[in-house]
C-alpha cells in the first residue's frame, strides 16, 4: 500500500510562494516584557535623568534656599517614580490599571515638578530678564504686544482668547489618549517622549531665563485687569494665583500647542483640524492675558521642533525600549554588596 506524503503539494508549495511576505509597521505596538526583565520606555528614563539633575542643583545650593526639602523630595520621587512603577507593572502585566498608571504617570511628573519649582528657581539664583525680554520685543516688532492688544482687541475677543488659554492641558492629554486607544504603542511613547523632552528643556530656560512677563513688569501701563464681556477679568484675576511667576521664557503653552499641532498633523489628522482654531486663540492668549513677550512665543518655536525630532529619533533608535533583565539587575546588586563587604575592615 502506498503512504501518503508529509510534504507539501505542489498547489500548496505554489500559494506560499505566491504569499507576500508580511512586513512588520515601525509604528505598531512591540513586546516590552522579556522572559525575566522589562523594558523601560526612553521618555522614563529622560524623567529619571531629570529629576536627578534638579535634586543635585538643589542639594548643592539648599544653604540659600529657603524650605527646600518640600522640593527636595518631589524630585527625588519623580527620579525614582519610573523605576518603581514600570517593573512593578512588568510584574503585573495584565493589571491594566497598574499600566495605564505608569504610561500616564508624566503628567504627575510634570504637574507636582512645576509647583516646587521655586526652590530650584531660587537655587540657580539668576535675576529676572524681564528688561532684556521686553528690549528684544521692542526691536523685532516695534511695539510691546501685550499693552498693544490690551489697547486695541474688543473685550469680547479677550474673553474668547483667554477662554482658549484654559484648555491648555486638555490638548496634550486628549491626543495622548486619542493614541493610546486607537494608535499603536509605539506611537504613544513616541508623543510622551516628545512632551517630556519640551518639558524638561522647558523648566531648565524657567530656572536661567526667569522672567515674570509683561502682567507684573509692565503693569503700570495696564488699566487695571484685562477686560471682558464675559469672563476674561475672572480669568486673569484667578491666573494671578499661581504659585509660580518666574515662568516666562519660552512660552509653555505656545510649545506645547505647537507640539499638539505637528504629532496631530502626521498621526491624527482629524484631531489637528479641531485643535487648530483653539490653540492658534491660545497662543494668541498668552500675549492678550499679559503671560508672555513675544520673543517668548518665538522660542517656543525651535525647542517644539527639537523636541519632535528627537522623539522621533529615539522612536527609531529604540522600538522597544531600553530592555533590563531582572537576573542581570540581581548580579549587579550581589556585586555591589560584595564591593561593600570588601571594604569593611
Amino acid at each position: 500500500m502506498r503512504r501518503k506524503s508529509r510534504g507539501k503539494g505542489v498547489e500548496a508549495v505554489k500559494r506560499d510562494a505566491m504569499t507576500p511576505p508580511v512586513v512588520p509597521d515601525p509604528g505598531a505596538a512591540v513586546p516590552r516584557t522579556v522572559e525575566d526583565g522589562f523594558a523601560f520606555r526612553p521618555w522614563e528614563l529622560i524623567v529619571t535623568a531629570a529629576g536627578a539633575l534638579a535634586l543635585t542643583v538643589l542639594l548643592w545650593s539648599r544653604d540659600r534656599v529657603a524650605n527646600w526639602e518640600g522640593a527636595a523630595l518631589v524630585y527625588a520621587m519623580v527620579a525614582i517614580g519610573p523605576l518603581v512603577l514600570r517593573p512593578l507593572q512588568a510584574r503585573f502585566p495584565r493589571n491594566l490599571l497598574l499600566r495605564f498608571l505608569a504610561d500616564f504617570s508624566p503628567i504627575a511628573y510634570v504637574v507636582i515638578v512645576y509647583l516646587q519649582l521655586n526652590p530650584l528657581l531660587d537655587a540657580v539664583g539668576l535675576p529676572l530678564a524681564d528688561a532684556r525680554l521686553a528690549a528684544i520685543d521692542q526691536r523685532i516688532f516695534g511695539t510691546q504686544l501685550s499693552i498693544w492688544m490690551d489697547r486695541n482687541l474688543h473685550p469680547l475677543a479677550m474673553d474668547v482668547l483667554l477662554g482658549a488659554y484654559t484648555t491648555y492641558f486638555f490638548w496634550p492629554v486628549a491626543l495622548g489618549l486619542l493614541l493610546y486607544v486607537r494608535g499603536p504603542e509605539g506611537r504613544f511613547d513616541e508623543w510622551v517622549t516628545a512632551l517630556v523632552i519640551f518639558y524638561a528643556v522647558n523648566y531648565v530656560f524657567y530656572a536661567y531665563v526667569p522672567a515674570m512677563g509683561p502682567r507684573y513688569y509692565q503693569a503700570a501701563y495696564f488699566d487695571g485687569p484685562v477686560q471682558g464681556w464675559l469672563w476674561a477679568t475672572e480669568l486673569d484675576l484667578l491666573f494671578r494665583t499661581s504659585p509660580l511667576a518666574r515662568d516666562c521664557f519660552p512660552s509653555g503653552h505656545t510649545g506645547i500647542s505647537l507640539l499638539v499641532l505637528g504629532f496631530s498633523w502626521r498621526h491624527a489628522r482629524r484631531f489637528f483640524w479641531v485643535a487648530l482654531p483653539v490653540l492658534v486663540c491660545l497662543i494668541l492668549g498668552t500675549l492678550a492675558g499679559r503671560f508672555h513677550y513675544g520673543i517668548d512665543l518665538l522660542a517656543a518655536v525651535p525647542l517644539s521642533a527639537t523636541s519632535l525630532a528627537l522623539a522621533a529619533a529615539l522612536a527609531r533608535r529604540l522600538p522597544e525600549g531600553v530592555r533590563v533583565s531582572r537576573t542581570q539587575v540581581a548580579a549587579s546588586f550581589r556585586r555591589l554588596l560584595a564591593e561593600r563587604d570588601s571594604l569593611r575592615p
